[in-house]
């Protein structure tokens, strides 16, 4: 019997042989010719179905359905969003969580202001933007990160990548930018650096070493181009460009957590939640705010920045 599979995810060669090894141990296969999104079987169907076919790509990692995946429009998703709003409790959770955590660092930095300010008179008018830029930073990227590790499920290396690759990028180039603003280039460059690589690192590891791989990668150019930046800026309307800036590393975390949802949760069966409760979230986000800003105001700095 001859049937053909749709598998959207299919990206590079690696794909292709991850999935052949896979079938080269299944009886009943007779041949299969991979495309570019789909996968023409023939098979012997009294040994296996087109269902148990679909299965065992589905537990390799990648989407498989006998009917073509379709990504909906924006419009499309929007109305899907009013009439099954039940669906989209993660994205919206992970929204509000990483507003909520905001709140939370933006307060904890005014008590810390009024704690240090006899000692360090110029905390506020030195520090007080890019403490902001900071919380906002942590705030987002923070979301971002629960928002796909509360799920645990199956992702194809392509997509694995690309979670990584983003991660990585945008933790360092906002991290970055905050702390090359305050301490100079060097600083900056090593913290945006390595917290983008622990960051990108560890979310690109759902796919394995690919991903993994991109997000080191990402990160190490991310957090000197995020601190380049601001350093090269510093003395031509810095604060004019910043709020642009971080609005759109912003708008890029929130695509990320579309295209999750789309790529990797959407059109699976249930996958499987794990819950982060948000005292555990926003004590996450406290302490890595902390150190940072202990790093900005208490770490080397740069001739040009001291």
């Amino acid at each position: 019997m001859k049937t053909r599979i749709f598998v959207p995810d299919i990206e590079c060669d690696s794909c292709v042989k991850v999935i052949t090894r896979k079938f080269q141990s299944i009886q009943g296969i007779h041949k299969l010719d991979i495309n570019q999104d789909s996968i023409d079987f023939d098979f012997n169907e009294d040994a296996i179905t087109a269902e148990d076919i679909i299965t065992s790509i589905q537990n390799i990692g990648f989407r498989a359905s006998l009917r073509p995946f379709e990504r909906k429009s924006f419009k499309e998703r929007w109305n899907h969003f009013n009439e099954h709003p039940h669906k989209y409790e993660m994205p919206i959770r992970a929204v509000k969580y990483s507003i909520y955590a905001l709140l939370i660092l933006i307060v904890f930095q005014l008590i810390a202001y009024v704690g240090l300010q006899n000692s360090l008179p110029d905390l506020f008018s030195r520090y007080g933007w890019w403490l902001l830029y900071l919380d906002l930073s942590v705030a987002s990227i923070g979301g971002t990160v629960w928002y796909m590790a509360s799920h645990k499920t199956d992702v194809s290396c392509m997509t694995g990548m690309m979670i990584g690759m983003t991660v990585g990028m945008q933790t360092g180039m906002m991290i970055g930018a905050v702390v090359g603003a305050t301490n100079g280039f060097f600083v900056g460059a090593m913290v945006g650096m390595l917290t983008a690589v622990v960051a990108g690192t560890l979310t690109g590891a759902v796919c394995g070493i690919m991903g993994a791989v991109q997000g080191m990668m990402s990160g190490v150019m991310a957090g000197t181009m995020g601190a380049m930046i601001t350093v090269m800026m510093i003395t031509d309307n810095v604060l004019v460009f910043m709020p642009f800036y971080m609005a759109i590393n912003v708008l890029i975390l929130g695509g990320l957590i579309y295209l999750y949802y789309e790529d990797v949760v959407e059109g699976k069966k249930e996958p499987h939640k794990i819950h982060i409760d948000f005292p555990t979230f926003a004590s996450a986000c406290v302490i890595v705010t902390t150190a940072l800003t202990l790093i900005m105001i208490y770490g080397p700095k740069s001739p040009l920045f001291a």
